[in-house]
């Protein structure tokens, strides 16, 4: 049986690629850092919550990596890279209500993009990867300055 659940608005700021360190893993996005510049940010965790509760997680995203980059001219590549965290409640079903991802310039929306992500299996913290490339004029190419995933509903299923 599925049921309702919602998410939260979270938004990173964009800045360049982190660079190398013993530390750190390397960036996820973009794929291809040589196809041009490229803007980059993370989100620690974006979950979705059961219809009702202010804080019953089903299932979310954990460290969650976005890229936007110059492609071509006019074109822009949005990629979203993160671990899909099926140890909470609930399955979680991307099939009908997609993650809504917005790239933004202060509070100026200059490109969307829908995900209908994998379903997030119970009992797994699975690698997913999104890509979406998007129409963007060159000139503001060097003012996007933040990505933001959207509240949104979704649907999950309990685990057994």
């Amino acid at each position: 049986m599925l049921g309702r659940c919602y998410s939260y608005r979270q938004f990173c700021s964009l800045g360049p690629l982190p660079p190398r360190t013993p530390a750190r893993p390397d960036p996820q996005v973009p794929k291809d850092a040589q196809r041009g510049p490229c803007a980059h940010g993370k989100i620690g965790a974006f979950y979705f919550y059961a219809e009702g509760s202010r804080d019953d997680p089903a299932f979310g995203f954990c460290e969650i990596e976005l890229s936007v980059q110059r492609v071509a001219e006019n074109m822009m590549r949005l990629e979203l890279y993160c671990i899909a965290d099926g140890y909470q409640s609930a399955r979680g079903v991307g099939a009908l209500h997609p993650l809504k991802i917005a790239v933004l310039a202060g509070e100026t929306v200059l490109g969307t993009a829908s995900w209908h992500f994998p379903d997030v299996i119970c009992g797994h913290a699975d690698p997913m990867h999104f890509a979406a490339d998007m129409r963007l004029d060159d000139g503001l190419f060097p003012k996007l300055d933040r990505v933001e995933l959207s509240r949104t509903s979704g649907e999950s299923e309990p685990c057994a």
